[in-house]
């Protein structure tokens, strides 16, 4: 005999199925826009560092 009733928290069923119940912290290292912001900062940081707190011109040559 087949039953009409469904149960509502069904956690197989489509609606529940890409629901995250855990906090997105746990889970955002899964997720590419997180590596594209990861990436852009490390792009960023190194031109910061290797363009000398982007200065245009060279550094002045020290003093003796």
């Amino acid at each position: 005999m087949e039953t009409l009733h469904k149960p509502e928290h069904n956690l197989h069923s489509e609606k529940n199925f890409n629901k995250h119940h855990d906090p997105y912290y746990k889970h955002m290292h899964k997720d590419w826009r997180f590596w594209v912001g990861v990436v852009l900062i490390l792009v960023a940081l190194t031109i910061y560092t290797m363009s000398v707190d982007f200065t245009i011109q060279p550094a002045a040559p020290p003093v003796h």
